[in-house]
C-alpha cells in the first residue's frame, strides 16, 4: 500500500475532524466552546498557544517557499482577520488592527497570485 494514500486518507479524517468542530459552534459559538470544553476564562492562554502555532506554521510557508500554499495561508489569516474585524465592529470595539492585519494578507494574497500567474503556475 502506498504510504500517500494513508496520509491523504488522514488528512481527510482531519478535514472531516476541523469542519464537525467548527459546525459545532455555528449555530452558537459559547455552547460549541463548552461543548469542546473550552473554558472561557482560559481563551487567553488558549490564543497564546494558537498564535504560536500560527507563528511557527507562517515560518514553515515562507521556508517552504510554495507559491500555492503562500496563497492558501494568505487567504485563511485574511479571513480570520476579516471575521475578527466583523464581530469587534459590529459590537462598536476597536478593530482596525484586525482589519489592518485582513487586508495586510489580502495584499500578500495579490502578489502571491501575481507570482503565480506570472510564473504559468496558476
Amino acid at each position: 500500500m502506498d504510504l500517500m494514500l494513508v496520509v491523504q486518507g488522514l488528512a481527510g479524517v482531519a478535514v472531516v475532524i476541523t469542519c464537525g468542530i467548527a459546525l459545532a459552534c455555528v449555530p452558537d459559538p459559547e455552547v460549541g466552546m463548552r461543548r469542546l470544553t473550552h473554558r472561557l476564562e482560559q481563551l487567553p492562554q488558549v490564543m497564546l498557544g494558537r498564535y504560536i502555532a500560527f507563528a511557527g506554521f507562517t515560518l514553515f510557508v515562507a521556508l517552504l517557499g510554495d507559491l500555492r500554499v503562500m496563497a492558501a495561508w494568505a487567504v485563511t489569516m485574511a479571513f480570520m482577520a476579516f471575521a475578527d474585524s466583523f464581530i469587534y465592529a459590529r459590537l462598536g470595539k476597536p478593530y482596525v488592527k484586525h482589519l489592518s492585519a485582513g487586508l495586510a494578507a489580502s495584499v500578500m494574497l495579490a502578489v502571491v497570485l501575481a507570482a503565480l500567474i506570472s510564473n504559468g503556475a496558476a
